[in-house]
């Protein structure tokens, strides 16, 4: 007798916000990547297409607001001959269930989908610490630590969480259902085949009744985390917030007086980003019903300024090597505690995306030629190329040492908390061993089935390796817990599924808060909405302000004194590191090539910029903030607060075949493999001028006067 399993694919999905109403479907191909079309994957999707990808008109709405990205679900039915079995990863399997499809039979009427969003930020731990922060039963300090010590006290739960409550929809509809103060809460109800409304729900959006001030306005009150809507085929697609950061009061009320004193941890402050479940049930035209085994999680993130460039180390990246190392995932990689020396590695999968992603880097930060050229080489680079010995520039993730060193070893970008600099993970790093030793298959490609693809290329897009504490995930993502752990059994829904807390709405009263303290990291606990996000900075934008360039931390040369900087004259790495290195360049652009600066100059590279280069962004010195040298501060806000007002205005970085060209510019051929930044809303350029990554934070070699 065969076996049915249905799930919702992709597993985790991303949605970013914007400040429009308007929309796109997030990229379902990897970012970089040759998929056999003038442009590389990585691009965002039409709304209403099926894979048709938007062009630079289509970023900003009529009124130039940036538009939002939202999050696409299916569901794939799974046939397995044996119930009982063993499932295997990939299974190559996968039809995707729509409506008028049959499963075991029976022909599919309606879909019910039911999300629920939550933002617990507030409410959390500090971020920026790392996973071994946890250990031993460990905590770190606790955000808003005025509100109580205790994260299951009514009075943090409702001041500092903010719960929208679930939705359901039922697909054929296409209705649109938001996630506000004013959109009553429902559920989907298995057991009547229908939706259920929740009118004692205790929906929270503390600050929420704030009224906008006179500009400039800071603090934004949050009414919403998003909408639902669906296709007519019934996929759902998830939308986020508007990119609000509302600070509070002592009693939790809406404020404009908090202080943004930390690029991490502020505070008094809210922002609009959430994560939380998605399930749903089919029901049939005789009535009957079949729930959906394999669950998903959405997550809300900032917005993606740079699709199409890759991270050398992905969010994939790191979920896959928690999969390959805790779960058994592939036994023929990974197996009794070590990794096998006999898998061949499947070069256009296993290491052709790392050569990409770092080929890509020159796009979105500042390098000298020298290693422009390198960078491109690695572009170029062949299955054949095995015995050149490119391992001998790659930090070894095993090595503590080599972690600690800088140039001439790659990646080019910081490490994660704790790390001076950014490694491959054990699995990247073995995977391209046995290319480097001969261990490999030319060509083939993994055989992954189009909701397994699904998995892997959404989190590919997404921020890996620096996780201090990231963009759309943070270090959690390596943490087994997490994750439901039984995913070889065809009915827990196969691998990747997040260890949701089963959630009984029937309980909800007004007079209590519904969710709780939630996850805590290598703790046994099931996941809440809000769970993923909360350990997220608060709010994201003055992370991503200031993750532009840093010195490493820790300085494996030490760190830069006022005392010391004399000793330092010959920029000689191994007495101390003096260079500044880049956060997250594909996730975060730094510095980029615009596209009116590519026609001014008749289609050749010549000036770079920073992409955070409005008013208030000429680097200082500014102790107060941490940054003793003037250098230390290029390609951000001087003024945390700022880009709360201007985080919208930043250009996306697009390869040109998707940039229509400007109708009142000069016609220019550009090539098609420059990656242009375009859309920028910002009317002057005040950032000091762009020099390449060996920029030092020595005052006298990096004035402003010699910037001028």
């Amino acid at each position: 007798m065969s076996y049915t399993s249905l799930r919702i694919h992709p597993a985790i999905g991303i949605a970013r916000v914007g400040n429009s109403e308007e929309y796109y479907l997030g990229p379902e191909t990897m970012a970089g990547m040759d998929i056999g079309k003038e442009v590389t994957g990585g691009l965002p999707i039409k709304p209403g297409t099926e894979d048709t990808t938007i062009m630079s008109t289509d970023l900003r709405d009529a009124e130039g607001r940036l538009k939002r990205q939202a999050a696409r679900f299916r569901i794939y039915q799974y046939s397995f001959e044996n119930p009982d079995g063993v499932e295997s990863y990939p299974t190559g399997k996968g039809d995707e269930v729509k409506i008028g499809s049959t499963v075991d039979g029976k022909k599919v009427k309606e879909i019910i989908w039911t999300v629920h969003l939550a933002n617990k930020k507030a409410n959390s731990w500090q971020g920026g610490s790392g996973i071994d922060s946890f250990q031993n039963g460990n905590l770190p300090s606790l955000r808003n630590p005025g509100f109580g010590s205790d994260t299951n006290d009514e009075n943090r739960l409702k001041k500092l969480v903010i719960d929208a409550g679930p939705r359901a929809l039922a697909a054929s509809t296409g209705k649109t259902v938001n996630f506000d103060m004013t959109t009553a809460p429902s559920c989907g109800d298995q057991s009547a085949g229908a939706i259920s409304p929740l009118p004692e729900y205790p929906a929270s959006f503390p600050g929420g009744d704030g009224h906008i001030q006179k500009p400039p306005v800071y603090s934004r009150a949050i009414k919403s985390l998003g909408a639902m809507t669906s296709e007519k085929s019934g996929r759902l697609i998830v939308l986020g917030g508007y990119g609000h950061a509302c600070s509070f009061d002592d009693e939790g009320n809406y404020s404009t007086n908090a202080k943004l004193d930390s690029d991490v941890n502020n505070n008094y402050w809210l922002d609009d980003t959430s994560d939380g479940p998605v399930t749903a049930f089919l029901l049939f035209e005789d009535g009957s019903t079949h729930a959906v085994e394999g669950s998903a999680w959405v997550i809300a993130a900032d917005p993606a300024y740079a699709p199409q460039t890759a991270n050398v180390v992905s969010l994939w990246d790191d979920l896959y090597n928690t999969w390959v190392k805790q779960f058994q995932l592939q036994p023929e990689i990974f197996c009794h505690g070590e990794y096998q020396s006999n898998y061949k590695t499947q070069f256009n999968n296993d290491v052709l995306p790392i050569l990409k992603a770092a080929s890509l880097q020159k796009w979105n930060t500042s390098l000298p030629k020298i290693a422009i050229d390198r960078h491109d080489a690695l572009g170029k680079i062949t299955a054949d190329w095995s015995e050149y010995p490119l391992m001998n520039y790659i930090r070894d993730p095993n090595d503590n040492e080599s972690e600690q060193i800088g140039t001439p070893l790659m990646p080019l970008s910081l490490g994660d908390a704790k790390k001076s600099f950014l490694s491959l993970t054990t699995t990247q790093y073995h995977l391209m061993k046995q290319w480097s030793e001969g261990c490999y298959i030319a060509d083939a490609a993994q055989p992954l089935g189009q909701g397994e693809a699904l998995d892997k290329t959404v989190l590919f897009n997404c921020l890996g390796g620096r996780f201090s504490p990231g963009i759309e995930m943070s270090f959690t993502v390596r943490d087994p817990i997490l994750y439901k752990q039984n995913w070889s059994k065809h009915s827990d829904g196969g691998p990747f599924r997040i260890n949701m807390q089963a959630l009984d709405y029937s309980k909800a009263n007004h007079d209590k808060a519904f969710l709780g303290e939630g996850y805590i990291p290598l703790r046994q606990a099931s996941v809440q909405p809000g769970d993923l996000s909360k350990f997220m900075a608060l709010p994201w934008h003055t992370d991503y302000n200031s993750c532009a360039t840093h010195l490493p931390s820790p300085n494996p040369g030490g760190d830069l004194t006022d005392e010391n900087i004399d000793a330092a004259t010959d920029l000689n790495p191994d007495k101390i590191n003096t260079f500044l290195y880049s956060s997250w360049p594909a996730q975060r652009p730094v510095a980029v090539y615009t596209y009116q600066d590519v026609v001014a100059n008749e289609g050749e590279l010549k000036t770079q910029r920073f992409s955070v280069r409005g008013n208030g962004t000429e680097a200082v010195k500014n102790t107060d903030a941490g940054f003793n040298r003037p250098a230390m501060n290029v390609g951000r806000y001087q003024d945390r607060k700022e880009f709360l007002l201007n985080w919208d205005r930043i250009g996306i970085v697009m390869q040109s075949p998707a940039i229509v060209p400007d109708p009142n510019a000069p016609k220019t051929e550009i090539p098609e493999d420059f990656y242009l930044e375009v859309a920028s809303k910002f009317e002057c350029d005040q950032s000091n001028l762009v020099e390449y990554w060996r920029n030092t934070a020595i005052d006298k070699l990096y004035s402003p006067s010699e910037k001028k």
